[in-house]
């Protein structure tokens, strides 16, 4: 009697310890490497986007080990059209700038409709105007009163931050047209090399949509003493009316030069891919960095602000059903 009890809990214990074990494997990631030789388009070599590009892919190399995955140079305004006709896998893209191509808006010609989102990967990508701190303005609205002959860098021309620009100006009646009529100038710079003008007096200010921080306004500061300029709140209105950006506030220290939190916009930045790319490729995708935050977080402060409700806000452009899949399993999505 003793025996049978002894071996019926012998039996019961081995069904429990096997029925984890199914369990355990059941919810093992896949570790074989994704198919395919992926490419993933950025910005410009050396800068904020090849440095996320490059942890992306570093990221899925170490959740699928062997996967061939390449962090390759791009533009915020080409990527997405890079997507729609294929020829990449995968791209960064303000959120914003996706949208436009999605629905056919300026500076995009046609629809890109094949565009559709994986994850967002830089919740804070925000509007950021500097000048030196001796400029004789603090505000859009002193130049515009003023009609400063400004110099002015708009960065990349088409992306955000060009595009944040213009309607900033022009919020207060102010076109890049009438800047120039006005003695002033507009470029269409990177930060580095517009920091290394305002270094020589040549450019009065950039406006940048940038994570925080922004690497080049941090190396920028310690050789120029900068201040924000104020977009007002005519401007931060019209913005959030014409675009369905956010309302943000940097907060105070931020950086060095900075004692006061500053008013202004926010459009992440995301991943995107074509809406026939393989969903299982997407899926693990989107998986590996979810699963690799602990990495990206030393990559970048910005990705430490991904987190179940950051990640997917995506802005206007559709879910690819790979993530939406992965989303829905984490609880994320409905």
């Amino acid at each position: 009697m003793k025996r049978r009890y002894l071996l019926f809990i012998f039996m019961t214990l081995s069904i429990i310890f096997l029925s984890g074990c199914q369990s355990e494997q059941t919810e093992t990631r896949r570790v074989q490497p994704l198919d395919g030789n992926l490419t993933v388009h950025g910005g410009s070599v050396g800068g904020v986007w090849s440095l996320f590009t490059e942890g992306i892919s570093e990221a899925v190399r170490k959740e699928f080990s062997g996967t061939l995955i390449s962090a390759v140079p791009g533009t915020v305004a080409g990527n997405p059209v890079l997507v729609d006709q294929k020829e990449t896998d995968f791209a960064i893209a303000e959120s914003l700038t996706a949208r436009f191509a999605y629905e056919g808006k300026e500076p995009f010609d046609k629809k890109y409709e094949h565009i559709r989102a994986v994850a967002a990967i830089m919740p804070e990508n925000v509007f950021q105007l500097v000048a030196p701190v001796d400029a004789p303005f603090d505000s859009i609205e002193d130049i515009v009163q003023e009609q400063l002959p400004l110099r002015y860098s708009a960065g990349e021309k088409n992306a955000l931050g060009d595009i944040v620009s213009a309607a900033s100006f022009n919020s207060y009646n102010m076109t890049y047209k009438d800047m120039k009529a006005n003695g002033g100038q507009v470029h269409f710079l990177s930060g580095n090399k517009t920091f290394e003008l305002i270094r020589d007096g040549r450019i009065d200010a950039l406006g940048k949509l940038a994570p925080l921080p922004a690497g080049d306004i941090m190396e920028a500061s310690t050789a120029i003493d900068l201040k924000f300029i104020s977009l007002g709140d005519q401007a931060i209105d019209k913005l959030i009316e014409t675009f369905g950006v956010t309302r943000y506030t940097i907060p105070e220290n931020s950086y060095d030069f900075q004692k006061e939190p500053y008013e202004t916009i926010n459009s992440p930045t995301i991943l995107i891919t074509h809406a026939e790319q393989d969903e299982e490729t997407v899926y693990h995708m989107t998986q590996a960095i979810y699963n690799q935050l602990d990495y990206l977080n030393d990559v970048h402060k910005g990705f430490q602000k991904i987190n179940d409700e950051t990640i997917i806000e995506v802005g206007g452009v559709p879910i690819h059903p790979g993530a939406e899949k992965f989303f829905k399993e984490k609880g994320l999505l409905q």
